[in-house]
């Protein structure tokens, strides 16, 4: 199991958030508070660039929807780029793509107008 790690910074004024590991119920709570600060001190348009997430359990999927209600309530947005076919998938079958914007890579999601919806 590879531990998450959770890198935030601002681009052109989005919070890009990049995942690296595991997503499971060992580290959403922590992810959930790391997303909340980064959107309190970054700004409410949110990238979570999932190019290197190898896994997200219910529980991941718990902490996404919660940051995009949070985000879409202060005005901004949630773009998820680049999601791993398994990933993917998962957010396929819960029907988050139909809600959410997911992007094919990073650089899609950066070009995209903020606030995008699918």
């Amino acid at each position: 199991m590879q531990p998450l790690q959770v890198n935030a910074r601002s681009h052109d004024g989005r919070t890009v958030v990049r995942l690296r590991g595991e997503l499971d119920i060992a580290n959403a709570e922590d992810l959930r508070q790391k997303l909340t600060t980064a959107r309190q001190e970054l700004g409410e348009q949110v990238v979570l660039d999932l190019t290197d997430l190898e896994f997200m359990d219910s529980h991941g999927l718990s902490v996404i929807i919660h940051c995009y209600k949070a985000a879409t309530a202060a005005g901004g947005g949630l773009t998820l780029a680049a999601p791993r076919p398994i990933v993917r998938r998962t957010l396929e079958v819960t029907g988050l793509t139909m809600r959410m914007n997911v992007t094919d890579s990073l650089d899609e999601a950066l070009a995209e107008p903020a606030g995008a919806t699918p």
